[in-house]
């Protein structure tokens, strides 16, 4: 059976075509016909001059190899999906260790301008006096004399009388009582 040869096959038919030539294939049926043997030339004396060769035979179709399929079209692209929920906010992570401090030494600052030096006035001449220094502790008392001779007696004097008058008026004439310290002669 002759295997279908065309440039536009029917898409339909393709998948029997293959089959056709890959059985082929493998039969080992590929090549044209042996060509017709000529005829033998007439015998000679001894040796009969030799026949003509014969034609050699049409080389036989091009037997079809693995055919390779046309590539099926492309189908549409599907629908764009609707956009998903936004995932909840994830959990805030940890705080960062403490950077080490900085070992960068800071700029020395300008050096200040040079303070300007006034001379004090000068004080007066005169000095004043002092003040009077502390007074020394007093010495220790000196050792008592002895003592002296007994004194003439001198002479006998005249015997006071005391009177100590009353507080209240006594209410009598002519006596004299204290009235709240003044010496008061009651009236009797």
């Amino acid at each position: 059976m002759a295997i279908l040869s065309s440039r536009n096959y029917d898409r339909n038919a393709l998948g029997n075509v293959l089959k056709q030539v890959v059985d082929a294939v493998n039969l080992g049926n590929i090549g044209g016909p042996t060509g017709v043997t000529g005829p033998t030339g007439p015998t000679g004396g001894s040796t009969g001059a030799a026949g003509p060769t014969g034609n050699t035979g049409a080389t036989g179709p091009t037997g079809y190899g693995a055919l390779t399929g046309i590539t099926g079209y492309t189908g549409p692209s599907g629908a764009v999906g609707n956009t998903g929920p936004t995932g909840n906010t994830g959990a805030t992570g940890a705080a960062g260790n403490t950077g080490p401090a900085g070992t960068g030494a800071g700029l020395t600052g300008p050096t200040g301008a040079a303070g300007v030096s006034t001379t004090g006035y000068t004080g007066p001449g005169v000095a004043a006096t002092g003040p009077t220094g502390v007074t020394g502790p007093t010495g220790p008392i000196g050792v008592a004399g002895p003592t002296g001779a007994t004194g003439p007696t001198g002479a006998s004097g005249t015997t006071a009388i005391v009177i100590i008058p009353p507080s209240s008026d006594p209410t009598t004439a002519g006596q004299v009582w204290n009235n709240a310290g003044v010496l008061t002669v009651s009236a009797g």
